[in-house]
């Protein structure tokens, strides 16, 4: 804890370089399929089309690119550099991130206006392991939110998913912000 009574959770940059790297693969992988894939399989006008599947499949690759392509550049450019940090202070909680001129707050509460401190536990297929998100739910009226396009509507409740990319561990923030919580319910 600092000496202001806030603690600070930066994002881990390894977490944000694998996912770089991940993503680029994915991007690599997918052009070198199109570059070793002739175009006539896959054009229907062609007297060596492949077949529909083999459309649809190309159609979904391609949509694959475009996704890896911009979570390849966020998490390579973006995302080292806008640093996102999750404060705990005897206020309230806060996520922001920095841009040119200063930090710009995404999510902001005060302890006061917490309505839940829980965990989505999101169950995944395959090789990936099961993920926790943490979450937070406040009062729509005390929660400050920044919307990227337009205007923040108020709802009755807000909830917030923590970033995952965070250097503790997401079991070990959920934990923190229970106890945290607890214990300034408690001296209210």
């Amino acid at each position: 804890m600092r000496r202001d009574g806030r603690v600070v959770l930066r994002t881990n940059l390894v977490k944000t370089f694998a996912l770089a790297l991940v993503s680029w693969l994915f991007v690599g992988a997918i052009i070198l399929t199109f570059t070793v894939t002739p175009a006539s399989t896959w054009n229907p006008m062609s007297p060596g089309f492949g077949g529909w599947p083999v459309f649809f499949l190309l159609a979904v690759f391609a949509i694959g690119l475009a996704l890896f392509g911009v979570g390849a550049l966020l998490w390579t450019f973006v995302f080292p550099f806008v640093r996102p940090q999750f404060v705990v202070s005897r206020w309230g909680v806060e996520s922001s991130w920095w841009k040119a001129g200063g930090r710009v707050r995404q999510f902001a509460t005060p302890w006061s206006g917490i309505v839940d401190i829980g965990g989505e536990f999101q169950w995944r297929k395959g090789m990936l392991p099961d993920a926790l998100v943490v979450t937070i739910t406040a009062r729509g009226v005390t929660a400050h939110r920044n919307a990227l396009i337009g205007n923040v509507r108020n709802p009755e409740m807000v909830t917030y998913r923590v970033l995952r990319e965070l250097k503790a561990k997401p079991r070990d923030v959920l934990v923190f912000l229970r106890e945290v919580h607890v214990a300034h319910t408690a001296h209210r």
